[in-house]
């Protein structure tokens, strides 16, 4: 085996090392959960050449520069504040959901009004308009990392796929019999899509031909959530019927349903590794699964109200819970499941939680007309993102994390820098 290169991948923090093996080329990605701001780098070098062969003393110093930049982008600047860049107004209805593309260039937003918008973020201007649904655009979707296609769910009961340069329809998928509330690109096989419905089934499509793969309806209703692991060969959907399910997309069944929640679910994630997923529930409960073992979930985090939203940080050791109680919480979820911290101080129910890429920060969207920036050690609110004239609903950073979006019901989005 012969190294060709090493590429970074900054969040969570790891290394791809690109080698030839027999004349084919090959890539192993290596995963740096254990790089902090603060660690010794030389050691850590070491580390992974005691288990990595093609990390040899020649290329010593090339890992270590590499780890290097890795960790200055771990080291957060708290402090810097955000700013408000652009308002994003032209839909005439309020938004649904929005999305940044890899790069933090382009955003899209979705609307009541029947269209997605895909906007120019460092100019504020609107390249495009997505026009073809006959109903509200809910769910809106890039193929990430190429971000070459946009998905978009409506409640016409299609989905389609489009072109975000020409803006032109390149597919609509159909079976659903009622909104589609959700739909994502498989993150291992871009050519597939997964949407869920109200008609309580999750539907995975050929993006290219449009033709319907599986229909998963073991659901006993509504499925509000459905995410693909890394490797998009499983699964995870949520349901108001109180259960989340695992799907083995390769055996063309479920593996397993998990049953824990007296009340409707509100989402269903996996953490990076997908070793965990964590389940939120209007029974005012968010719960931790360890996949290897689901029939008895982990932890439980409590509110004093329903739970709304749930995000792990990126490298899956962190998880964010935010609740009707007007609050948002922290867990530690690497060992006995441990409250980090409590923020408090949102007026109204918080319906979004999202980490920032290095996870310094914890971001919120309330229902109160702002979003929060929050110290996610401490506990300690950084920053009040005030100006929306209506509910704030959806909140994310950029992949860089200098960059936030804010949506609402005023139907506006800001950027904030």
């Amino acid at each position: 085996m012969k190294l060709i290169k090493i590429y970074l991948r900054y969040y969570p923090p790891g290394i791809a090392l690109n080698y030839r093996k027999r004349n084919v080329e090959e890539t192993k990605m290596i995963d740096l959960f254990d790089l902090t701001p603060s660690c010794d780098l030389p050691t850590l070098t070491k580390k992974i050449a005691l288990t990595e062969p093609l990390i040899t003393q020649e290329v010593f110093p090339q890992v270590t520069e590499i780890l290097e930049k890795l960790q200055k982008k771990l080291k957060e600047p708290v402090k810097t504040k955000f700013y408000l860049f652009k308002t994003l107004q032209t839909h005439i209805l309020p938004l649904t959901n929005v999305a940044f593309d890899k790069s933090g260039k382009k955003c899209i937003t979705g609307s009541y009004d029947r269209t997605c918008r895909i906007w120019n973020v460092e100019s504020g201007d609107e390249e495009n308009v997505l026009k073809g649904h006959e109903n509200v655009v809910f769910s809106v979707a890039y193929n990430y990392p190429k971000c070459d296609r946009i998905l978009t769910g409506s409640f016409d009961k299609t989905a389609k796929i489009w072109h975000p340069t020409s803006g032109n329809c390149l597919n609509t998928l159909w079976g659903h019999t009622a909104e589609i509330v959700a739909a994502e690109f498989n993150p291992n096989l871009g050519e597939q899509v997964v949407t869920c419905s109200m008609d309580k089934t999750a539907r995975v499509f050929h993006a290219e031909t449009g033709q319907e793969i599986q229909m998963l309806g073991d659901h006993k209703a509504e499925v509000i959530s459905a995410r693909f692991n890394k490797d998009g060969n499983l699964l995870l959907t949520a349901s108001f019927d109180e259960t989340a399910i695992i799907w083995d997309l390769r055996m063309k069944e479920h593996a397993i349903v998990v049953r824990a929640h007296e009340a409707e679910l509100s989402n269903a994630i996996w953490n990076f590794q997908c070793s965990l997923i964590a389940t939120s529930s209007l029974d005012k409960t968010a719960k931790i699964w360890d996949v290897r073992n689901l029939e008895s979930c982990q932890a439980v985090a409590n509110h004093k109200d329903e739970v709304l939203d749930v995000a792990f940080n990126c490298t899956g050791s962190r998880l964010a819970t935010g609740s009707a109680d007007c609050t948002a919480k922290v867990w530690d979820v690497t060992g006995n499941f441990e409250l980090v911290t409590i923020m408090a101080g949102h007026t109204d129910e918080v319906s979004k939680v999202a980490f920032s890429p290095p996870g310094g920060l914890l971001l919120t969207a309330s229902a109160d007309k702002t979003a929060r920036i929050w110290n996610s050690v401490t506990g300690i609110c950084t920053q009040t993102l005030a100006g929306h004239d209506g509910e704030v609903f959806s909140c994310s950073f950029n992949y860089c994390g200098d960059a936030i979006i804010t949506a609402s019901k005023d139907n506006t989005c800001k950027i904030w820098r």
